[in-house]
C-alpha cells in the first residue's frame, strides 16, 4: 500500500514538473511577443495610414515612402507634377471624398547641418521639412507645438531636448530665439531626443525646407512620403511607381503599411542574407534606418518564438506518449478531488445553516 502511494506521489510530482516546464515556455513566448509588439508600437511614423483612417475615412489607405540620392534630382517640381497626377488618377478611378476632405496627403524632407550661434558654436543636425511632414512624423514634443508649412511661420523651428539644454539649460523655452548665421529663429516646440547609432542624444532642429534651402545649396529632397487610397492590394504603391521613373540606383520605393506584419516578418526572416546586399546608393534617414533594424530584430524574435513553440510541441508529445493513461488518471482524480471538496464544503455549509436555524428557533421559544 505504501509502495502504491509512493508511485502515485512520484507520478503526480513528475506531471507537475512537466506542467511547470510548459508554463515557463508559454511565459517565455509571451515575453518575446510582448517585446516585439512594444518595439513595433514605438515606430509611430510607420502608422500614418492607420491614423488617417481613424479619422472616419471611407477607404483603406497605404503609406508609401520614396528615398532619393542627390543624383536623382527629385525636386519640388516633381512633387507638383505628382500632385496633379494623383488628382487625375482619383477622378479616373472614381474615388472621391464624401465629406469633401482631402483624399491624399504628402510630405518631403531633406537633411543637413548648421552651426547654432552660441558660446560653443554647436554643430546641429537639420531636418528640413515640407507639406504635412508632422502628420507622418508625430514626434513627441516635451513642450510647444508643431509648425505648419506656411510662409507666415518661416521663422519657426523645433529643437531637440538636448539642444534646448545646451542653449538654455531647460526644455521649457517656447518663444525664445535660436540664432543661425546671426538670424533669429522662433522656438515653437521642443522634441524628445532621438538617439544616434552610438546611443547618445544629438542636437537636432526641424525647420521649413524652403528656409533651410537658402542656407545650404547642397540640400536635396532625400525622402518623399504620401498617403493614398488603397482599395486593393498595392494599388497605391503601383500608382507612385508609375509616376516616378528614375535610375534604379538613385531611388527606392517602399510601402510602409503593414511592413511589421507577421507575413512580412516571415518574408524578412527568409531574406536576411539578401537584405545585407545593397543594390542602390540611397542613404536612408534616421527613422528609416531604425525601422530596417527593427525588421531584422522582429525576424530574429520570430525565430526564437518558433523555436519555443517547437519545444512546447515536443514537450507535449513526450508528456502524452509517456503518461498518456497516467495523465488522464491524474487529471480525473484531481477533478474528483476538487468536486468532492466542493461538495463537502456545500454539505458542511448546509449542516451549519440548519444548526443555526434550529438554535435560533430554540432561543425564540
Amino acid at each position: 500500500m505504501k509502495t502504491d502511494t509512493r508511485v502515485k506521489n512520484s507520478l503526480s510530482y513528475r506531471i507537475i514538473i512537466f506542467i511547470c516546464i510548459l508554463a515557463f515556455l508559454v511565459s517565455l513566448y509571451s515575453i518575446f511577443l510582448g517585446i516585439s509588439r512594444k518595439a513595433v508600437s514605438e515606430r509611430t511614423e510607420q502608422y500614418a495610414a492607420q491614423r488617417w483612417m481613424n479619422e472616419d475615412s471611407a477607404f483603406n489607405y497605404a503609406q508609401i515612402s520614396c528615398f532619393f540620392t542627390s543624383d536623382a534630382n527629385f525636386s519640388k517640381n516633381n512633387i507638383l507634377s505628382l500632385s496633379r497626377s494623383y488628382d487625375e488618377r482619383m477622378i479616373t478611378e472614381s474615388i472621391s471624398s464624401q465629406a469633401g476632405g482631402r483624399l491624399w496627403i504628402h510630405a518631403f524632407s531633406g537633411q543637413g547641418k548648421v552651426i547654432v550661434d552660441s558660446s560653443t558654436n554647436i554643430q546641429t543636425q537639420v531636418t528640413a521639412v515640407g507639406n504635412d511632414f508632422f502628420f507622418f512624423h508625430d514626434i513627441e514634443l516635451l513642450s510647444g507645438n508643431y509648425f505648419t508649412d506656411d510662409p507666415l511661420n518661416n521663422d519657426h523651428i523645433i529643437i531637440s531636448e538636448y539642444l534646448a539644454w545646451q542653449l538654455f539649460g531647460s526644455y521649457d523655452v517656447i518663444g525664445k530665439d535660436v540664432f543661425i548665421s546671426s538670424v533669429p529663429y522662433y522656438v515653437s516646440g521642443v522634441s524628445k531626443d532621438a538617439y544616434g547609432e552610438g546611443g547618445t542624444a544629438e542636437p537636432h532642429i526641424y525647420m521649413q525646407y524652403d528656409v533651410y534651402e537658402k542656407m545650404d545649396n547642397t540640400l536635396f529632397i532625400s525622402c518623399y512620403e504620401v498617403l493614398l487610397p488603397n482599395p486593393i492590394s498595392e494599388f497605391a504603391l503601383n500608382i507612385v511607381k508609375s509616376y516616378i521613373s528614375l535610375d534604379a540606383l538613385e531611388y527606392e520605393i517602399i510601402q510602409n503599411t503593414s511592413r511589421f506584419s507577421l507575413v512580412n516578418t516571415f518574408k524578412t526572416l527568409g531574406n536576411l542574407t539578401d537584405r545585407n546586399v545593397k543594390i542602390n546608393k540611397v542613404i536612408y534617414p534616421e527613422w528609416e534606418n531604425q525601422s530596417r533594424i527593427l525588421e531584422q530584430t522582429l525576424a530574429y524574435l520570430l525565430l526564437i518564438r518558433i523555436i519555443i513553440l517547437f519545444i512546447i510541441a515536443v514537450t507535449l508529445m513526450i508528456m502524452i506518449i509517456i503518461y498518456r493513461m497516467k495523465i488522464s488518471v491524474f487529471f480525473e482524480k484531481s477533478f474528483k478531488f476538487i468536486k468532492t471538496k466542493a461538495k463537502n464544503t456545500k454539505v458542511a455549509k448546509a449542516i451549519s445553516d440548519k444548526r443555526r436555524k434550529e438554535y435560533e428557533k430554540m432561543e425564540f421559544h
